[in-house]
């Protein structure tokens, strides 16, 4: 459930292709498992993100970028869902690994975004 129509109407303002801005949108209004909140946030220089929590754990973000969402599939997720960052890694072979042994992907059309969200269908 999106938290703040409002703060992503903020987010999507100014220069963003257009493929990019149906990804975050998709993202914003995902139909996740019972007990996910999306949230439009932001912190630091990151200025437009979704955080995707449950209880207030942080499992998920989507960082908006003029030609794409960065996807993090956060430790949180991976300990919460009793899952290995390397059999994402497998799942999806663009996605890389980060210092902070979380999983990142370039997401840049909605069939990667409904890849994303098919995974979380099926594992959240």
């Amino acid at each position: 459930m999106l938290k703040s129509k409002e703060k992503l109407h903020e987010q999507l303002a100014g220069p963003i292709d257009y493929s990019v801005r149906a990804v975050y949108l998709l993202l914003a209004h995902a139909k996740l498992p019972d007990g996910f909140q999306i949230r439009p946030s932001g912190h630091g220089f990151i200025e437009r993100e979704l955080r995707f929590e449950i209880d207030e754990r942080w499992y998920f973000s989507a960082v908006l970028n003029k030609s794409w969402v960065l996807w993090y599939f956060r430790r949180p997720a991976l300990a919460g869902l009793r899952k290995d960052a390397e059999e994402l890694l497998q799942i999806f072979p663009s996605a890389e690994l980060t210092k902070k042994k979380e999983v990142k992907l370039r997401i840049q059309d909605l069939e990667a975004a409904y890849a994303v969200l098919g995974w979380i269908q099926q594992n959240g």
